[in-house]
């Protein structure tokens, strides 16, 4: 397995994967998640470096997009949103999710970001050193409630990298994510 950049030329066929991918959940129809990568690529939050895939032998096999997110309207340079993350169906559980969110993990830290935001399985995101947001005094904005409050977490890049933020997560920033 390696990980790569996302040529502009496959951001049509990465599209129309995250929705596979998705569409076979039992949450999600996978429009949202396809609508999500393209407006995030349209919007200043966008950072072309963050926007991965993993392949193996030539083979697109994973993807995920860390970008900006403001919370509270402040902190935009120091947060990531980490969504949509796509692993192909007939390579889950065999530790591609774990490659990528480990490599941009480390990626997002050398850059100098301070936190990453994702909402999703607890249990799961856990293993990575997320924890529940509220523990770091960061909310979900009223306009667009997680399942649970478990399922929106963070995580800090750096020691105390997210002390001195706090706020409100509002996704309405992104028209797929509208509830």
């Amino acid at each position: 397995m390696k990980i790569r950049l996302v040529n502009k030329e496959e951001y049509s066929f990465i599209e129309d994967f995250v929705y596979e991918i998705f569409k076979n959940t039992n949450y999600s129809d996978g429009v949202a998640e396809k609508a999500l990568v393209s407006e995030i690529r349209e919007k200043p939050y966008y950072i072309p470096h963050l926007d991965l895939v993993v392949e193996n032998e030539g083979v697109i096999i994973g993807h995920f997009i860390l970008s900006k997110l403001p919370i509270s309207n402040k902190y935009e340079n120091e947060i990531l949103l980490l969504s949509p993350v796509s692993v192909a169906i007939n390579h889950q559980r065999q530790g591609v999710g774990k490659y990528m969110l480990q490599e941009g993990i480390k990626l997002a830290a050398k850059l100098g970001y301070k936190g990453i935001i994702v909402e999703g399985d607890y249990r799961y995101y856990q293993h990575f050193g997320f924890r529940t947001s509220t523990s770091f005094g960061i909310y979900a904005s009223e306009k667009n409630l997680p399942p649970s409050e478990e399922n929106l977490m963070a995580m800090e890049l750096c020691e105390n990298g997210m002390a001195n933020i706090s706020g409100e997560v509002d996704y309405s920033i992104y028209d797929a994510l509208r509830h």
